[in-house]
């Protein structure tokens, strides 16, 4: 098994054996990232937080503030003791992995299975460039009816109600790496869902202000 992956600018990134699997770790996938898209942005934000569990959404966009990848990873206390953190790194390391910064070193990352244990991002800055202001109104679109899945004819707001935000930002995560393992493109009722539901969580996180 090779102990490093030499990137197309010559750099040698560190490749761990886990679990039997070549595994990248993100701060890596980052340092990758930073020299092919410099002028990318990594956004990160806390879904849902509490003194027990965290959902963190990693966004990407271009050059022209594009989103280009999202992901979501939710943790908790039971499994890690800096929860939020891990959650933040595995969102990061979910999205640059959609882009295929590290698909073939991320572990179980995209699988349902054992947890990567990887050291949690620092937010010193010093790895994300000036990041984009934008501003933090959402729309709760109270017409909007899921019209696919498990939770079909049902809003967001009785999902909410009933399941709570993490299954919402699970089911995210799992429409997400449907697509990937089937290389298609996200979009129709599933694009719109995840629209929805994001734009949801990101209102409900802000006290559901212009609902």
């Amino acid at each position: 098994m090779r102990k490093s992956f030499t990137t197309s600018k010559g750099t040698e990134l560190p490749i761990l054996s886990l679990r039997g699997k070549e595994y990248l770790e993100v701060k890596y996938r980052i340092v990758w990232f930073r020299e092919e898209r410099p002028a990318w942005s990594i956004e990160t934000e806390f879904t849902s937080l509490s003194d027990r569990t965290a959902c963190a959404k990693a966004t990407i966009r271009d050059e022209q503030g594009r989103i280009v990848s999202t992901s979501h990873k939710i943790e908790d206390k039971q499994g890690f003791h800096d929860f939020a953190e891990k959650a933040e790194t595995g969102s990061i390391g979910r999205a640059l992995a959609l882009l295929g910064y590290g698909t073939q070193f991320c572990g179980d990352e995209l699988d349902e299975g054992d947890r990567i244990v990887d050291s949690p991002v620092g937010q010193d800055r010093g790895v994300y460039p000036e990041q984009p202001e934008h501003g933090n109104g959402f729309h709760i679109d109270k017409g909007y009816r899921i019209d696919f899945g498990k939770w079909n004819k049902k809003s967001l707001e009785q999902v909410y109600s009933n399941e709570g935000p993490e299954e919402i930002a699970n089911y995210i995560d799992y429409l997400e790496k449907a697509a990937q393992k089937k290389g298609v493109p996200i979009q129709g009722k599933v694009a719109t869902f995840i629209k929805e539901a994001e734009e949801f969580l990101g209102a409900m996180e802000n006290g559901g202000e212009n609902a």
